[in-house]
């Protein structure tokens, strides 16, 4: 792969795509498929010879056939089981022996461990034709767009959780046209992958179709293009002299917090591993709580429970179902303070708890 930010693809040769008599199997003829041409480079570039590529939304075995067409395993979840068959009968056609397990993330793990997660996500708003048991929990098949996406942010939640440091987690996606209307699929999953993972690249995949004339104020397009979103999972060092400064200022509003974890045990000892966050044990004080996080706000800090963005206040039980919230912002030369915040008593109801 080279170091162009976008990428021309063209249709995979005929031994490659999806055969004529399996598409009639699927009750969409298949036209999700995806190409093989658009996985192999980034099953050749972000996994070693031999490594393990993982596929969330199996689909068809696409994502699988690239990664053995490049030297490296596959493995991967379908949650439609007459899909998952079919995949495992076209990768079986080209010698190909990767395992695909028939459900979905997080309830059904991957079937093997991974190096990359390299995928496709189904589309918002793509209508499946019946309503099968067979489909049940279906991506397609949401309703609402935020549920949508509080689905995906707990798949890729699980994805980062199975991903070793240092591996990647790449995700095809478009912005889509619903109604006359555009939702920004892309940047929702970007924004959700930042949230978890660290944001390394983009890569802009067009393909080949015929122009066609637009008439005056007209906004359509011919959605020749999809966004590869490249995320890692990596250790995102804070920056330490920006989080010195607003502990002071934390303290100077007037704040009582306990610094516990990596960070203090930095201050200790500089020469230790530099820590990633501040982690803070807070007063089980509501009222404090809540001044602390439109303080937090206010200083435009983005706060997040597990990944979904929170907007003060919080009660402090859905805090102590949790453990913590984070709040982080970024200067504009790129500097990162990431604070976690927790409740003393809970830390030390943990503690104090017996071990099974």
């Amino acid at each position: 792969m080279d170091s162009r930010s976008w990428l021309v693809l063209q249709p995979d040769p005929p031994e490659l795509q999806l055969p004529d008599d399996l598409r009639a199997r699927d009750p969409f003829g298949g036209r999700d498929c995806g190409w093989v041409a658009q996985m192999r480079p980034f099953a050749r570039h972000y996994a070693a010879p031999g490594a393990r590529v993982f596929d969330p939304f199996c689909g068809f075995g696409t994502t699988l056939l690239a990664a053995a067409l490049e030297g490296r395993a596959g493995c991967g979840l379908e949650i439609d089981p007459a899909r998952a068959e079919l995949a495992r009968e076209r990768l079986r056609r080209h010698g190909v022996d990767a395992p695909i397990a028939t459900g979905s993330l997080p309830d059904t793990p991957a079937p093997a461990p991974f190096d990359l997660c390299l995928t496709n996500v189904p589309y918002f708003g793509c209508r499946w034709p019946g309503d099968g048991d067979a489909r049940a929990g279906q991506l397609y098949l949401e309703r609402d767009y935020e549920a949508y996406l509080q689905r995906l942010r707990d798949l890729f939640h699980a994805v980062r959780g199975a991903l070793p440091e240092g591996g990647y987690c790449i995700v095809m996606a478009q912005n889509l046209n619903l109604g006359g209307r555009s939702l920004p699929l892309a940047w929702d999953l970007a924004g959700i992958l930042g949230g978890l993972l660290v944001a390394r690249e983009e890569r802009l995949l067009c393909y080949e179709r015929e122009p066609r004339t637009l008439a005056s104020g007209d906004a359509g397009t011919d959605r020749s293009h999809e966004y590869a979103l490249v995320f890692q999972k990596q250790r995102e060092r804070i920056c330490l002299d920006s989080t010195r400064d607003e502990l002071q200022a934390l303290r100077e509003a007037g704040f009582a917090f306990e610094l516990y974890g990596s960070y203090p045990r930095w201050l200790a000892d500089p020469g230790a591993r530099e820590p990633a966050d501040a982690d803070l044990l807070l007063a089980d004080d509501q009222a404090e709580f809540d001044r602390l996080l439109w303080w937090l706000h206010e200083r435009h800090y983005r706060l997040s429970l597990w990944g979904e963005p929170l907007h003060p206040p919080l009660r402090l039980p859905r805090l102590s179902e949790h453990w913590y919230v984070r709040a982080q912002r970024r200067d504009r030369l790129g500097r990162l303070v990431r604070l976690d915040l927790s409740l003393a008593a809970q830390a030390q109801r943990q503690a104090q708890a017996p071990v099974r």
